[in-house]
């Protein structure tokens, strides 16, 4: 049976290095600070999901990122009371509503989901938070990053929900450098015919932790940030 063994002062001490490294990658275009999100799925990386997210608080990160519910929920009932995204988009009604009662910003990946956040957003006649996601080679959930007329004919005329932001995942960033350049450039391209047609992108995030230090001019207004947490090498 293996055991992770990970000695708090060289995480506390990544976590520093991390938080240096956003400094200097620079701003964003509205000259602000990049954003940090910290990703705790999977228990924590084996931490405990808690203990974690605690210490990552202790450090000044407020910005989370879950892969679950059910880990959302872990959080909310351990008192964690930061900003929480829920990264796998949830089409289920009733999900959606406990969602919002524990005030977890949700993943809209598909008209689908749109039309349930959106029903239900009616009902409780309140506008929803969430984060849009964009398929931009992955081909796991998102909006296809060619099929714009989709995006604009779902986006468009959504009056209770408020994107609050739009993000992507880069595949291979650690290995391949001319496909996360492809990926980047197609998120771009979505974002920019976004805005020409007056809908909202809020916080704009693809970098993840391998992207944040080999492609700096990615990192946009947040970088998502999980397994480097626990590993010096990638500096």
């Amino acid at each position: 049976m293996s055991t992770l063994v990970i000695n708090k002062k060289d995480l506390l001490e990544n976590i520093e290095r991390i938080k240096e490294l956003v400094e200097k990658n620079g701003k964003d275009d509205k000259g602000n600070s990049l954003k940090i999100i910290a990703v705790v799925k999977a228990n924590g990386y084996g931490l405990g999901i808690v203990e974690f997210t605690k210490i990552l608080i202790s450090k000044g990160i407020k910005s989370f990122a879950v892969a679950t519910k059910d880990e959302a929920y872990i959080l909310r009932e351990a008192g964690i009371k930061e900003e929480i995204l829920l990264l796998t988009p949830n089409s289920n009604k009733e999900d959606i509503k406990k969602l919002i009662d524990n005030d977890i910003i949700l993943t809209l990946s598909s008209k689908e989901d749109a039309k349930s956040i959106e029903s239900v957003g009616k009902e409780l006649n309140k506008k929803i938070r969430v984060h849009l996601k964009i398929d931009t080679g992955f081909g796991r959930y998102g909006f296809i990053y060619s099929n714009r007329e989709e995006m604009i004919e779902t986006l468009k005329p959504l009056e209770h929900i408020k994107i609050e932001g739009t993000y992507s995942h880069f595949s291979v960033s650690f290995f391949d450098e001319k496909y996360t350049k492809l990926q980047f450039e197609r998120f771009i391209n979505v974002i920019e015919v976004l805005k020409l047609n007056e809908i909202e992108t809020g916080l704009l995030h693809i970098s993840n932790s391998s992207a944040f230090v080999k492609f700096p001019y990615m990192n946009l207004n947040a970088v998502r940030i999980g397994s480097a947490f626990l590993r010096k090498t990638i500096f």
